[in-house]
């Protein structure tokens, strides 16, 4: 399998469901740190009932999908937007104004912030910040990805 075949596959896929594969992935392959990535129930629809109450307990809109806690490289943690894959001919997920303000805030104040279309941009971004080298788990994810889904 390819890079490309597995875009292709993702595209095919909600953000629910490539954020599931990419927590998965990090859970399986960082176990010493696998509590400290977490996500944030911001999106999808609710009632106007459920909406005021997550808002009177403190929910921002914007909020990165995932945080990973674990300071690395000077920054205080990574946050995680996940979006649909980018395929040749088509965008893939873009991020909302209000997610472009809330990454320009967290950045400020010391975060390192990524926008992932899939999970080999997420493996690199994770790998990145971890300061490992994402080659290695890129090749395995290649020959194992169907274990994932």
């Amino acid at each position: 399998m390819t890079e490309e075949d597995i875009k292709k596959l993702e595209a095919k896929y909600s953000e629910t469901k490539i954020q599931h594969i990419c927590v998965e992935w990090f859970r399986n392959t960082f176990p010493n740190v696998a509590g400290l990535l977490f996500a944030i129930p911001n999106g999808g629809t609710r009632t106007k009932k459920s909406g005021f109450m997550r808002k009177y307990e403190g929910a921002i809109a914007g909020v990165a999908d995932l945080i990973l806690l674990f300071p690395r490289g000077g920054k205080c943690s990574l946050c995680i937007e996940m979006k649909t894959p980018r395929i040749k001919g088509k965008g893939g997920g873009i991020q909302s104004s209000s997610q472009k303000e809330w990454q320009g805030l967290v950045e400020k104040y010391g975060s390192e912030y990524v926008v992932c279309h899939g999970l080999i941009e997420f493996i690199n971004s994770v790998c990145n910040y971890l300061r490992a080298d994402p080659r290695p788990y890129i090749n395995d994810v290649l020959r194992n990805y169907y274990k994932l889904i």
